[in-house]
């Protein structure tokens, strides 16, 4: 049909009425593809709570456009949460409520691979060496848990077994984790034929987590995994057959290179240092001045060739140094060498020897100052001298590594104002496997501090809401000594606006809901006087539509090579749920239109337009708006949908897209209860504007609920059980049982027409019947539900009402009893508002045939009431020979004479009746050739007007006079002295010859006497 109408209009006419026509078919596609657009009703779910346990840091989350999703049901409900620390201290519990039912369940841990078993530990891997030699045939990995706290006590920690596969064997070894750190390392020492073979080779190294056991060490003697069972991967390592250099070089000056060790000494070791000479060197002599600290000592200096170089050894003993001199002398001559003249040989070998104890075992450097002398050169210059800084240490300190508690940070500081922070702790890793945390002396900085900050103690990474982008692998390196390391870490931005989810932007009014105003809220006794019940009805107003408000941001990291792309946690259709973080900073702009309760539901107030802000606690910048607008508009329940709930059922599952991600799904247990089974009713109203809210929107104290059953005795209330409407089912057949729910308005605003149930829906407990029976709508105040006209017909029946206290209240009374009593309260109210039956449901094709047939009618009323302005007004434009005259009678004519002032007098006398007397003739009075004169207009009325003087002088010359004479027969009341088709003449005085040049310029007369002759012949023809 949309697509029919978009033809018609493409083929409209282009005729005068084309914009009127463009614009009535434009109003028509609009309406038309509004309708067609129309969508369905929002979905519908178990509204029962799901929450998680034990779990310090988690989200809701949902995807785009899909809340609830697809698999939510009347009497099922699904969610995800994300977990962001995944294995927490205490295994994290999800429980699943609908009172006075609840169930919960431990949340199952992660499995990475289809056949591995479930790891309630998250465990990082950190492989220390990335090589070994046959000197060093040693493996060191760390493993640390992270995102987590354990308790105290060695039995709580796992061991943490480490497997090597080479081409020439395996092994394995194990480490038990250490309770103040979280952490151990494994030391595996390769065998030896692992490196005969020549060439460089590669181990791979991979890790299982088990249970500790009793015993030396804490681990079991362990074994390869079993056929069920799949270690995780570390890495590799490779086994070089040649050991590498460990040096660093120096350059001294342009031909002389200082060649020091790379690694820390221990105390009482004797080490070397080796000077590298140019080719091109040509001095015959050199000296070298070494300048140390006390507890270092230069033992000795050789040269690398004696026969050609010699070396003399000078000490000198000082309060805080030592000075060593080494003077070298030329002894022969250089050879011929084929090499390059910059190449480097050994020159001179400095032996160097470490003094026992460094103070606990802590490392310290010892600064050595190297300083080239040559001949004819100040002893003292600056510019020769270099310091190297030897670290002295009792322990064989392979590695520093920073300990993390978490790989990846959710930066929700703009949105909350509070900082988030990874604690990091530093430790060394020596050789045996001994771990030391580092506290002193230590460096470091953020590589990227839009992204992220290190704390000064370097003891924490933090993000403190000024940030403003995450990224992947961002890095933070460390330093203690002459040791580094680096820590990446992945941290999610939010990605501003927030986007804030009504279920419904329009809130209209309820019609015949009311509910007492705020003042009034309590609810009546039953012993309050007649008046005082009045004036509490009066005093209660129309309830306003409510909506559910979530406010949802999806959260991103920045690639670190400054392209757009940006990497989703979880995915790009992936939002978080951030409603209990910016509840708080959340408000209506203006209370008076709407206000929300809780941070979560959306109330309505007075019509008005405003929007729901969230600005940000750390400035005045609004994170997210949404507009919504509160109207006097009246919707009507069509119906409620009821879900009897039983008990509750709840499933959990892991997703794939996230370490944290779980899945939680529960639904409504309705199978047929036993006897004496309480049952939970759960609510949906449906409006009539195509909106459903769950009845957990309303405060329980403005729902009047009633339940009634066919069966007498079937249904009891159930009493104090926290549910807005729960009811004890004394028996039900093996066809089950339908209950019959019902919506009024709250007690104290009850009265008359009101006790008529606003919507009705029908539950059935066990299997309905085939064909299932449709819901009882309420279209009128005379229909009822099934069970009210059974009571109706005098059968017995059993119902509750549901009162403000949200319990089951009242007692079950007769039928007959209930019908009287609305009768009687009936007719004492005679100013009660009529009320109006809930329509029936429109669907959306008869919308739009039901507006495209207005918008029809307006054009036709615009086009009758276009003709009735058009002939209106041409009918009050007559023309000018329209007078209402006699038909026999000459139409009058219309002439323009021109003359001179002698001809109109003459004329005038002529004309002038003769029974007037003398003085009341007009004569004129010439003076100096040119006078005014009176000129008597006689209409052709035939009444002869008051005579007018128009009185001018001029010099000289002849007067010119233009007339517009009129004829038209005079009616039968004219006199008989005037005569018949008389003109009537109105003259008009000119000044003279010039003021009437541009007459005879346009009839081609340049002469005024030309004119008179032309005007003679006129009258003379007439």
């Amino acid at each position: 049909m949309c697509v029919l109408m978009a033809r018609r209009a493409a083929a409209a006419p282009r005729g005068p009425c084309g914009p009127w026509l463009c614009l009535l078919m434009a109003l028509a596609l609009d309406v038309l593809r509004v309708d067609c657009d129309q969508d369905p009703l929002d979905p519908v779910y178990l509204p029962a709570a799901l929450e998680l346990l034990d779990a310090p840091e988690h989200f809701r989350v949902q995807q785009v456009g899909r809340y609830p999703p697809a698999n939510s049901s009347l009497g099922s409900r699904s969610e995800t949460f994300l977990l962001l620390q995944p294995w927490p201290r205490a295994q994290p519990l999800l429980r699943a409520s609908y009172p006075p039912f609840a169930t919960q369940q431990v949340v199952p841990p992660r499995v990475t691979e289809p056949h591995q078993r479930p790891v309630p530990w998250d465990v990082r891997a950190v492989s220390v060496e990335a090589a070994v030699t046959p000197a060093t045939p040693h493996a060191r990995v760390l493993f640390h848990l992270k995102g987590q706290d354990w308790p105290p006590g060695p039995g709580s920690l796992p061991c943490a077994r480490l497997h090597a596969t080479h081409p020439a064997g395996t092994a394995h070894r194990a480490c038990r984790f250490q309770p103040s750190l979280g952490a151990c390392v494994v030391e595996m020492e390769f065998p030896s034929h692992w490196f005969s073979q020549g060439s460089i080779t590669r181990a791979e190294l991979a890790y299982m987590l088990e249970p500790a056991a009793e015993g030396p060490g804490g681990c079991g003697p362990g074994g390869e995994p079993g056929p069920g069972e799949q270690a995780l991967p570390v890495g590799s390592v490779e086994l070089r057959p040649v050991d590498p250099p460990q040096y660093q070089e120096v350059p001294l000056d342009e031909v002389v290179t200082l060649r020091v060790p790379d690694v820390p000494v221990r105390p009482g070791q004797l080490f070397s240092a080796t000077l590298l000479l140019r080719h091109n060197f040509t001095a015959s002599v050199l000296a070298l001045r070494i300048k140390v600290k006390k507890g270092l000592h230069v033992t000795a200096a050789r040269p690398a060739q004696p026969t050609l170089w010699t070396a003399k050894l000078d000490r000198f003993k000082g309060s805080k140094h030592h000075t060593t001199l080494i003077t070298c002398h030329r002894a022969g001559p250089t050879g011929q060498d084929a090499s390059s003249p910059l190449e480097l040989s050994e020159f001179l070998w400095v032996d160097f020897l470490v003094d026992n104890g460094t103070s606990g075992g802590v490392a310290v450097t010892r600064p050595v100052t190297w300083q080239l002398e040559y001949p004819g050169q100040a002893p003292e210059a600056e510019k020769d001298k270099m310091v190297w800084e030897i670290l002295v240490s009792e322990r064989d300190i392979r590695a520093l590594i920073p300990l993390a508690k978490a790989e990846e940070l959710v930066n929700t500081a703009p949105l909350t104002g509070v900082p988030r922070r990874v604690p990091v702790r530093l430790v060394t890793v020596d050789s045996g496997g001994a771990l030391v945390e580092v506290t002193e002396h230590i460096g470091c900085e953020s590589a990227n501090t839009q992204v992220l900050q290190v704390s000064e103690a370097c003891d924490a990474v933090l993000v403190a809401g000024k940030e403003s982008r995450g990224a992947l692998g961002v890095r933070v390196d460390f330093w203690w000594r002459r040791l580094r390391a680096s820590l990446r870490l992945t941290v999610w931005a939010p990605l501003l606006p927030l986007r804030i989810e009504l279920t419904d932007t329009t809130l209209e009014q309820v019609r015949g809901w009311r509910v007492p105003s705020s003042a009034e809220g309590a609810l009546e006794p039953e012993a309050v006087a007649a008046d005082e019940v009045e004036r509490r009805v009066r005093s209660c107003r129309l309830q306003y539509q409510r909506a559910n408000v979530r406010f949802l941001v999806p959260f991103a990291a920045h690639p670190l090579d400054g392209s757009r792309r940006l990497t989703h946690l979880l995915g790009p259709d992936w939002l978080l749920d951030v409603s209990h973080l910016v509840a708080p900073h959340a408000h209506v702009q203006d209370p008076r239109v709407a206000s929300l309760e809780g941070g979560r539901v959306l109330v309505g107030r007075e019509p008005g337009v405003t929007s729901i802000e969230v600005r940000s606690p750390l400035s005045d910048s609004i994170l997210g708006e949404q507009a919504l607008a509160v109207t006097d508009d009246k919707v009507s329940v069509l119906e409620l949908r009821v879900q009897p709930v039983m008990g509750i059922s709840l499933t959990l599952s892991r997703g794939a897209a996230h370490p944290g991600e779980v899945t939680a799904s529960c639904w409504a247990q309705s199978a047929l209860p036993a006897p004496k089974q309480e049952v939970a009713l759960s609510l949906w109203l449906s409006f009539s504007d195509h909106t459903l809210a769950p009845a957990e929107l309303y405060d329980h104290r403005d729902l009047g609920l009633s339940v009634s059953a066919e069966e007498p005795g079937a249904v009891l209330p159930a009493e104090g059980q926290g549910a807005q409407l729960g009811v004890v089912v004394s028996g039900v057949g093996p066809e089950g049982l339908p209950l019959h729910v019902s919506l009024h308005p709250p007690e104290p605003c009850r009265r008359g027409r009101h006790r008529v149930p606003l919507a009705s829906g029908t539950a059935w407990l066990g299997l309905p019947p085939a064909p299932t029976p449709a819901p009882a709508f309420p279209s009128s105040p005379a229909q009822s539900s099934p069970a009210m006209e059974t009571s109706m017909s005098g059968e017995g029946l059993a119902a509750g009402s549901v009162g403000g206290n949200g319990g089951v209240r009242g007692k079950f009374e007769r039928a007959e009893e209930e019908a009287g009593k609305e009768e009687a309260e009936a007719k004492e109210e005679e100013e009660e508002e009529e009320m109006v039956p809930a329509p029936q449901r429109v669907t959306d094709l008869e919308l739009g045939m039901y507006a495209l047939l207005g918008i029809f009618c307006l054009a036709i009323l615009i086009f009758l009431v276009n003709g009735v302005v058009f002939v209106l007004r041409y009918q009050r434009k007559e023309p000018p020979d329209s007078a209402p005259t006699d038909p026999a009678s000459p139409q009058p004519h219309n002439w323009v004479w021109l003359g001179t002032d002698q001809e109109e007098l003459s004329r005038q006398l002529d004309r002038q009746s003769p029974g007037l007397s003398k003085g009341e003739r007009s004569c004129p009075c010439e003076s100096g050739g040119g006078e005014a004169l009176t000129v008597v207009t006689v209409p052709a009325g035939g009444t002869t007007s008051s005579p007018s003087t128009l009185a001018r002088k001029e010099a000289g010359g002849r007067r010119k006079r233009v007339e517009f004479v009129t004829f038209a027969s005079a009616p039968p009341a004219q006199l008989p002295e005037e005569p018949v088709g008389a003109p009537a003449v109105q003259s008009i005085l000119v000044a003279g010859e010039e003021d009437i040049r541009w007459v005879c310029e346009d009839m081609g007369l340049k002469d005024p006497e030309e004119l008179r002759s032309y005007m003679e012949r006129i009258r003379g023809s007439s």
